[in-house]
């Protein structure tokens, strides 16, 4: 792929076990606390898609929560506050009509182009549709063809 279409993006870091299904579908998620305008506390199911993830957290969209946010365990009164980022590497894929982000591993480069490793679980597929000059959009934008 071309160097231009690859992207740094910044993810927040969240611990596996604070993960849920969430509500009435198989969503994944997590339990957000909240807090009313008279003081009260309340949980809330925040549906993310999950963008990578290491031995021990997964990489979520900085969109869907904001540092301090607490986010729950399930069965448990254990909190954790959205705090840690991390950058992961891909390019924006664009089979579904708009840029989504998907990481890529790269196995090897030079001042052009970059061979990456296809069919990972987070990553491109063969014959996936990318972004070529990744500085012209942003996520979620639609592309019109």
């Amino acid at each position: 792929i071309p160097n231009s279409a690859i992207v740094e993006k910044d993810f927040y870091l969240i611990p596996k076990e604070y993960i849920v299904k969430g509500g009435n579908s198989s969503k994944d998620g997590f339990m957000r606390e909240s807090y009313g305008e008279d003081g009260t506390v309340t949980t809330e199911f925040v549906e993310t898609t999950l963008y990578s993830e290491t031995d021990t957290d997964y990489y979520v969209d900085t969109s869907v929560l904001r540092v301090g946010d607490y986010i729950c365990k399930p069965d448990s009164t254990d909190k954790f506050p959205v705090s840690k980022v991390g950058t992961l590497v891909g390019v924006y894929n664009i089979n579904k009509g708009y840029a989504d982000f998907k990481e890529i591993t790269i196995l090897y480069a030079n001042e052009e182009y970059s061979i990456v490793k296809s069919n990972t679980i987070y990553g491109l597929s063969v014959y996936d549709h990318i972004v070529l000059d990744a500085s012209s959009v942003d996520e979620d934008d639609f592309i019109y063809e």
